[in-house]
């Protein structure tokens, strides 16, 4: 069964989204080489391979910076969601991707949304990663305001960062 979950590595597929062919290579160490003919093709591929290889630490991400972590791990982490949840990250990523994605002419915008697609397309029709099997839990599609919760969460992380780090290194 879990090799049967396992991401695909190797082979072709045809994706709807793509405007071109692209092609990715995986070298020895499992890092994925991308090349398209376009940056919106490689962002929707990136976007794919991300999904393919990492959705359910994407969905942790997105959980424990919005403070959802309780609904699918209990009531144990009632106490981690409401303090993320008093940071205020949902709100901000919100209002963020409010300001800085009106549009798509913009070529942020439009990496942005073509990782977006990436994404979502192996939501839809890629393979459930085991995890959330075993916690009996959907797979959700990304947002914007989802992306903009990432990088909010990773700015927090890398914060607390400089104020431990330090002290850990003596």
């Amino acid at each position: 069964y879990l090799s049967s979950q396992k991401p695909h590595y190797d082979g072709s597929m045809e994706l709807d989204g793509l405007n071109n062919t692209v092609e990715v290579i995986y070298d020895f160490y499992g890092i994925p080489h991308i090349y398209a003919t376009n940056e919106e093709d490689a962002y929707f591929a990136l976007g794919y391979i991300h999904a393919q290889d990492r959705l359910f630490q994407m969905e942790m991400t997105r959980r424990v910076a919005s403070g959802r972590l309780a609904e699918i791990l209990g009531k144990d982490f009632i106490k981690v969601d409401a303090f993320f949840k008093t940071l205020g990250l949902a709100e901000h990523a919100a209002s963020s991707a409010a300001q800085y994605m009106k549009g798509d002419s913009l070529p942020y915008q439009r990496a942005a949304k073509a990782y977006l697609k990436g994404i979502n397309t192996f939501i839809r029709n890629g393979r459930t990663p085991v995890e959330f099997t075993m916690l009996g839990i959907d797979k959700e599609e990304y947002t914007i305001n989802d992306l903009y919760l990432s990088t909010e969460y990773m700015a927090f992380n890398f914060a607390m960062a400089f104020r431990t780090d330090p002290l850990m290194s003596f």
